[in-house]
């Protein structure tokens, strides 16, 4: 049988379990507490030290003394998040604490003395995952719990039967010029399926084809591209 056939089927069998068991994110609504009247939504999970950022976050930053540096703002798709008068910063796969230190250091290049600054999140933005190539539907998912590669191709149910298993990319903020390559197929010869790369908030997950990798990635970089520009132009 063909690999990515027999492999294409065992990550089939995964949708169907999770299509039959909860996810973790139906069972943790009732953190959220909704405020009316044109209030915010506050999440007790966005608002500890260690909460780690990721895109469409909405987020608000206020610096004491100095009003001209307060913005709120969300979390690009590109992981960034715009400061008046700084510009791009980086924000997702930050904790708040880590965003906290790197803003203060590039305020201190314009505030003399202390800083004192506060970091809320608003509104935590959807977990998703993009997967794209040689899958059965390509497009953004909504990312229930952490997920391992083959777990989060089973979203797209599965793969298509000329997928190059062996050269999976994932592309996570931060690194687009350094894509995790992922050889699925060792995982399943090996039974370890399990302990495959763990997909995170904002990846996106290109399969090529056997046929032709370097212009399936081409195709994927055009996608990514393209994605990136749709979300910055409707956000």
């Amino acid at each position: 049988m063909n690999r990515a056939l027999r492999i294409s089927l065992i990550i089939s069998s995964l949708s169907f379990l999770a299509g039959c068991s909860p996810t973790k994110e139906s069972t943790s609504t009732g953190n959220v507490q909704v405020l009316r009247s044109g209030s915010r939504s506050v999440q007790p999970e966005a608002q500890i030290e260690n909460y780690v950022l990721r895109q469409g976050d909405s987020i608000q930053v206020e610096v004491w003394g100095f009003s001209q540096f307060n913005t709120a703002g969300t979390v690009k798709p590109t992981g960034m998040m715009t400061i008046p008068l700084i510009g791009e910063l980086q924000a997702a796969g930050l904790t708040k604490d880590q965003f906290t230190t790197e803003l203060s250091a590039r305020l201190s290049e314009y505030i003399q003395g202390e800083i004192k600054l506060v970091i809320t999140v608003t509104r935590k933005g959807e977990k998703k995952v993009t997967i794209l190539g040689a899958v059965t539907r390509q497009e953004s998912y909504p990312l229930p719990s952490d997920l391992t590669v083959s777990e989060a191709l089973a979203l797209a149910g599965g793969v298509t039967p000329e997928a190059d298993l062996r050269h999976i990319r994932i592309l996570r903020s931060g690194m687009e010029y350094q894509p995790i390559e992922v050889d699925l197929t060792w995982y399943v010869e090996r039974g370890s399926i399990d302990t495959a790369p763990i997909i995170k908030s904002g990846d996106t997950i290109f399969v090529p084809k056997e046929e032709n990798l370097i212009r399936d990635l081409s195709i994927y970089m055009g996608s990514a591209v393209l994605l990136f520009s749709f979300f910055v132009l409707f956000k």
